[in-house]
């Protein structure tokens, strides 16, 4: 017994000794995973979200990774944007994660309203179909001349609606700390699109509703640049098929018909928390409806649906804090569908978390 009391105190001696030094690791260990989710990256380096639902400005990804987690920390994101143009307008919405600043997945709904817009063109496609001699809009000639059920094509309050999952991989380089070397950062990124236009649209602009877009991004930011401010400058290639960023479906007459494109932002932070700049992203031309479809003469508005222009716009961008960023932007993305000079207001807030 005398030998036994001795005993068990080195026991708990050797106990206690094991748990204080053990207790670091544990409370690193602790500590570690409550910082998993995290923002540790400077503000504004997360950017805002692109209409695709990629960290970048409002019509380009960039190079950047979304969120503001470090290589050691989890990121996310919420965005909603409307666009509001002369005929047309747009509301996309999503979220997107971003792990250890390497890889970046995301998320995107996009609804585009015809509005008023699709009788207009209901108007020109009954034109066409009938050779200029059309009994009467609004009638179901539209639908008979084209093979299509219901009293016409678009009617009123039309949307067009897709989804866009992307993944963003970050390959090398890092916009904040590789100030003094010229590289870039530089990441991949791939889009799958899924257009919901009914078949019988896509059949007739012969056109496919899913498909796959890809893009390199190189993102570059001085932090002593224009008149001494944070400058940033993007140049992404982008190979795609995607017409009107996908709205308008896939491809066109002559098939799938990926196209390599160029596309630039530019950005001046005029302090740590306000961003000015613009936009340019070209946008592929592929012939949609085909001379022989339905009835008709079709070569006419063929030319006029397939008709695109460049994406530009510029924007301001406010980050009040880390969690918060609002963007108003003025969009002229050309003709769409048939109308000229569509350009008007862009409005997006990202939130991060």
């Amino acid at each position: 017994m005398k030998n036994t009391l001795p005993c068990r105190k080195r026991w708990i001696a050797c106990a206690v000794g094991a748990a204080l030094a053990a207790s670091p690791l544990v409370a690193s260990a602790a500590i570690g995973q409550a910082c998993l989710f995290g923002m540790g990256r400077i503000l504004g380096t997360g950017a805002v979200t692109a209409v695709d639902g990629a960290a970048g400005g409002g019509i380009n990804p960039w190079a950047v990774i979304s969120g503001y987690g470090t290589n050691q920390q989890i990121g996310a994101t919420a965005f909603y944007s409307h666009v509001l143009l002369n005929n047309y307008n747009m509301d996309a919405y999503g979220a997107s994660v971003g792990l250890f600043n390497r890889i970046e997945l995301s998320y995107a709904r996009q609804s585009f309203s015809l509005g008023n817009t699709g009788d207009i063109l209901d108007n020109r496609i009954l034109d066409v179909a009938t050779g200029g001699h059309a009994p009467g809009y609004g009638s179901t000639s539209v639908s008979s001349a084209l093979g299509l059920s219901g009293p016409s094509f678009f009617g009123s309050n039309y949307q067009l609606n897709q989804d866009i999952i992307g993944m963003k991989v970050r390959l090398f380089g890092n916009i904040v700390y590789d100030q003094n070397w010229w590289e870039p950062q530089v990441s991949v990124g791939i889009d799958y699109h899924h257009n919901e236009m009914p078949k019988n649209l896509a059949d007739t602009l012969h056109v496919t509703r899913n498909a796959m877009s890809y893009y390199v991004s190189a993102t570059k930011v001085w932090l002593h640049g224009i008149f001494g401010l944070t400058t940033l400058a993007d140049v992404n290639i982008d190979v795609t098929n995607a017409n009107q960023q996908g709205l308008l479906g896939f491809g066109g007459v002559n098939g799938m018909g990926y196209k390599v494109l160029p596309a630039a932002s530019v950005g001046v932070f005029l302090n740590r928390h306000v961003v000015l700049g613009g936009e340019y992203r070209a946008m592929p031309q592929n012939q949609l409806i085909a001379p022989s479809s339905g009835a008709g003469n079709f070569s006419t508005l063929g030319n006029a649906v397939s008709k695109t222009s460049a994406w530009k716009d510029v924007y301001v961008a406010w980050f009040p804090y880390k969690q918060l960023s609002l963007t108003a932007a003025y969009v002229d993305l050309g003709t769409i569908a048939t109308m000229k000079n569509q350009s008007g207001l862009y409005l997006s807030m990202t939130t991060s978390f």
